[in-house]
This record gives structure tokens, sequence and C-alpha cells, in this order.
């Protein structure tokens, strides 16, 4: 059984097609809109005076895919015609009447390759899957090839990299450059990334190596783009340092990250507690007495399925991760020793006030008792805080500095972009997909009637 209805319909090529003829009819389970552009405003069009004369000579049809949400297909109609007309030295200048949101070669709406591109890019679904989605959600034939192929073309309309970060500069002023890196799968160049303090992904780029004389013309890019950039955010990597020196000066504020402090103390660290367990683990095979053996065997059993809560912060514990810990540390003397030095280190950044009580808080860290039999772990860490002491405490002496940075989200959006994508892991792929997320997360790109200035320079 069947419902009868009369719905209007409209859509971006419709509503872009205003002097165009059109009509509608169900055919073939599908729903056809012929689009008739013989009618349109052909002397407008082509910058002609009204009195010019237009011959016309073959006509032409073919069909154009568009989004359905409806139970059937949605197809397009075009009937365009050749003519030409007599310019004034009685050569004849040909064209063609066309359709606008249309793309005549692909035979596919310009908001369907939007759309594509949303599912592709921002959503991460792979071409595979989103061809998928397209056929089964949208009634939309396309292949693989072709989305790899519409990601380059639809990048192509859009502003370049350089011109998108004067663009997002010009909309919300840039002062501090979140920096990190990340190695794409298949390959072992590295890809520099750049985020602001407004969270925004801003700059990609390529390059052979994570060397100073790699990254220097990166920075130098940026600065020549007009950046107003005053503070930096940075792992621990000397060449960064060094390069960010070289271009923009001492004048420049440079704050190594937290997070990535935390990171490298914590592998020095976690790779004590490894070895601290095995040899409980060794202990316990070599005792005789019962009752000893079985407490070290179940010692050694908790501090490996609990190993993840000796590197947590209390703040972060639940009531009964903290008791777990309690009992790990009753247990086990050096696992007590290990949970003061992870405080002291914390104490440093999280509660002093300034670059002074950072200073005493740290010289309060080498006096903690530590592991008397391997104390190398240990050292190493206090003698990594005291070589990066001075940028680690950047944001005690300035307040606009702050400890944390965004540089781990910027990598992360690149690793997300990657995913599934065979694209993504050419330099072309790598350039293409973060503008377009650009495009749509910051500028207003959008499946329908995205802004004029970024849709400048379509292709027809």
């Amino acid at each position: 059984m069947a419902i009868y209805v009369t719905v209007p319909v409209s859509t971006e090529v419709i509503e872009s097609n205003p002097d165009c003829r059109f009509s509608g009819a169900y055919e073939n389970g599908k729903l056809l809109i012929t689009i008739d552009t013989r009618h349109k405003n052909h002397h407008q069009r082509l910058g002609l005076e009204n009195q010019t004369q237009l011959h016309w000579g073959q006509q032409h049809s073919f069909e154009v895919q568009e989004l359905s949400g409806l139970s059937w297909p949605i197809r397009y109609r075009i009937l365009t015609c050749d003519g030409y007309y007599l310019d004034g030295d009685g050569g004849r200048v040909h064209f063609t009447t066309q359709a606008d949101g249309i793309d005549s070669h692909r035979l596919v709406s310009r908001v369907l390759m939007r759309a594509a591109m949303l599912l592709v890019v921002i959503a991460g679904v792979g071409y595979r899957r989103a061809c998928w989605l397209l056929e089964h959600l949208f009634h939309v034939e396309v292949s693989k090839s072709a989305l790899q192929r519409w990601v380059e073309e639809v990048a192509g309309q859009l502003p370049s990299a350089d011109e998108i970060v004067r663009m997002l500069d010009a909309k919300q002023p840039i002062t501090e450059a979140h920096f990190d890196e990340i190695f794409p799968k298949g390959t072992d160049r590295c890809v520099l990334v750049l985020k602001d303090e407004h969270g925004r992904l801003l700059a990609t780029q390529t390059v052979d190596k994570r060397d100073e004389e790699s990254v220097r013309p990166f920075l130098q890019r940026m600065k020549d783009l007009g950046l107003g950039l005053q503070v930096f955010y940075i792992d621990g990597c000397q060449a960064y340092f060094n390069a960010i020196r070289s271009v923009f000066g001492q004048a420049v504020k440079i704050q190594y990250d937290y997070f990535h402090i935390l990171q490298n103390a914590w592998r020095k660290l976690w790779k004590w507690a490894v070895a601290h367990r095995k040899e409980i683990q060794a202990n316990s095979a070599e005792v005789e007495t019962p009752w000893y053996k079985k407490k070290l065997e179940a010692l050694a059993k908790s501090l490996w399925e609990d190993r993840y809560l000796l590197f947590k912060a209390d703040e972060r514990l639940s009531q009964e991760e903290k008791q777990r810990l309690a009992q790990l540390v009753e247990a086990d003397q050096k696992v007590g020793r290990l949970r003061a030095f992870l405080g002291g280190i914390w104490h440093i950044f999280e509660d002093s006030q300034d670059e002074q009580e950072a200073k005493l808080a740290l010289d309060a860290l080498k006096g903690l008792p530590t592991d008397r039999r391997s104390p190398e772990p240990f050292l190493k860490v206090i003698q990594f805080l005291e070589d990066h002491f001075s940028w680690m405490t950047t944001f005690l002496r300035h307040k606009e500095v702050k400890r944390n940075s965004l540089a781990e989200t910027g990598m992360r959006v690149l690793r997300r972009l990657e995913v599934e994508h065979d694209g993504f892991r050419s330099d072309k792929g790598r350039e293409n997909f973060p503008r377009i997320y650009q495009a749509v997360k910051y500028l207003g790109w959008t499946v329908y009637h995205p802004p004029p200035e970024l849709a400048k320079n379509q292709v027809e």
C-alpha cells in the first residue's frame, strides 16, 4: 500500500539555479529532478549585451547523483546545450549551458562531495566504510578510488595551508605555539604539528629528520606568516629548543610541557618498578619457607595486577584503589619510597608558587630515601630535572605561561585522521586531510552552503 502526498523539494542545487526550469517525477524507483539549463540568463552569465545573438547547437542530457534521506534515491537529469556567439571580430566563441552546484565530470552534486568528506575526514570511517554508508544511508554509489580523488579535489578548492593560518590568526590572534610531532604509519619520516592556544590545529609539515636543521624552516615559515608567537610549549627535544631560539630569539618563552616531564621521569622509574617485581618473583622461587614463599608470590602478583596504581596521582585514585595501594605500601617498603619520590616530583610542579619554592622542592626530593641497592633510576630522574629545570619552570616566572600544553592533543588529531586512510600516509594526503579538517572545525565549512571565501576556488 502506498500513500500519495505532494511536498516541496528544495536542495542546494535547486537554490543555486533559480533561473533554470525544473520538473520532478518518480521514475524507475527514484525521484528524478530535471534541470533545464537552456532557460538561464546566458547573456548575464557570459557578460554579453542583451542584443547579442546566441546560436544554438546540439543538446545533451546526463544524470547526477544527490544525497537522499528518503526511501528512494534522488537524481538530477541535467539538460544542457552547446552554443556560440560572434565576438567583435566576427569569430565564434563557443560555450555550453551548465548548472551550478554540480560536478559534471564526476556526475555528483557538490553537496554530496562535501558530505563524503565529512564522513572520510571528520568521522574517520575510512574510504571503504564511507562508500558503504553513502550507499546504504543516502542511496549513492561511489567507489573507494573516487573518494580518494575527491579528497584531493575538495582540498584543491580550499585556500592554501598558509592562507588558512592567516585566516585563523585574523579570526583569533595566535600568540602561543603548542609544538609536537608524529611518525605516521608506513614511513620513518616525521610530521611536525602545531596547535594554538585556542585548541586549533594550526599547521603541519613533513620533515626527513627530527633535528634542528629540518625544524628551523617550518618555524621560519610560521614567523614569515606574521604570527605574533610569544610562548612555545614543547617536549624535551633539544632540537626544538635550539630551532625556536634560532628563529624567534631569546625573547620568546619556552615551557617544557608537564605531561612530557612526567612521562620522561615515569619511564625511568617504571623500569625500576618492573625490575623490582621480577626480583621479588625470583626470590619467591628460591625461598623454602612456605609462608614466606606464599607472601612473596602474593606480593609479586599484586605488584603486577596493580602496577598502574603505583604511578597514579592521589587525587585520581578511587577509594578502592587507595586501599589497594595502601596495602602494597604496607607490604613493600620500597613501594612506599617510590610513592614518596613520585609525590616529591608532583610537589615541584603542582604546589610551588614561584621558582624559589620549586628549587626547594627539588632539593627536598634529593634528600628522600630511595632504593639503596639500585638507586640509578632515581638519580637519573633527579639529573633530568636539574638539567632542564629552567624551562620546566617557565610558568612560575611568567604568569601568562601555562604549565600544561596542548601539543599532545595536536598529535592525537593527526593520529585519528590517519586511521584506516591509506591516502593519509602519503605526503599529499598528510597535507589535504588537515586542511579539510581545519575548514570544517574552525572556518565554518559545511555540507550545505560553505562560506564564499572557502568556495571561491571551486573546480568546475
